[in-house]
């Protein structure tokens, strides 16, 4: 399967009623064919088993195509016996390239290795997590929300990092806001100490985000 393969077979799947939706929730994203997410992780799927992914996502940088910049990302995550330096160093490649909300928290629910190499991702991470790049930053903020909450011997180490983090963009926020809430609602006896760690305007996004939760909160 050649990237031209790829890029046909996602603009047979393209919905445009689907695309029109998309681009509604996605501000300033123009680019995109309006292929459904489900779609795109059987794509994804089917690359890594049938062709060298590395080559393929090698190749697939040259594309701005949402669907295509998003289906690269899934790419390290899917590969099945790609060690952790390879899938590493494809996420250090891909990085740089997101460029809205979509693709970050789309690729980043793939990355289920972190779960089995939570100290060699965290590592990893530390740079974005510092990042005043407002994607980077999320990204990393979004993969301690997928990957390390669920394991009660990060949840410290990731109430301070969410204090670390120092870009102060739109969907950079946003995502700290969100970690933090998910956080609370799962172990509530961090909260004073989370909250009073983050700026105001984070402190606030993140007392929303809890009240608009349809979660009980534990007592």
């Amino acid at each position: 399967m050649t990237t031209a393969d790829i890029v046909a077979e996602l603009q047979g799947l393209a919905e445009p009623k689907y695309r029109d939706f998309a681009a509604s929730l996605i501000p300033g994203e123009a680019d995109l064919l309006g292929v459904r997410l489900p779609l795109l992780r059987k794509l994804a799927r089917q690359i890594v088993r049938q062709e060298n992914w590395a080559a393929i996502f090698q190749e697939l940088g040259t594309y701005s195509l949402m669907e295509v910049v998003m289906l690269r990302g899934m790419l390290p995550g899917y590969a099945p016996n790609a060690t952790l330096s390879e899938r590493l160093r494809a996420l250090a490649a891909f990085i740089p390239t997101i460029r809205n909300w979509s693709i970050c928290d789309s690729c980043c629910a793939t990355y289920t290795f972190a779960r089995e190499f939570r100290a060699g991702v965290m590592d990893f991470l530390q740079p974005y997590l510092g990042s005043t790049e407002e994607y980077e930053a999320r990204f990393a903020v979004v993969m301690l929300l997928n990957h390390y909450l669920n394991d009660s011997a990060y949840v410290a180490h990731v109430a301070e990092l969410l204090s670390l983090v120092n870009c102060r963009a739109y969907y950079a926020d946003m995502a700290v806001a969100w970690c933090a809430c998910e956080l609370i609602l799962r172990y509530p006896e961090y909260e004073t100490e989370l909250i009073t760690r983050l700026s105001p305007d984070i402190q606030k996004l993140t007392q929303r985000k809890i009240r608009e939760s349809h979660r009980c909160r534990a007592n």
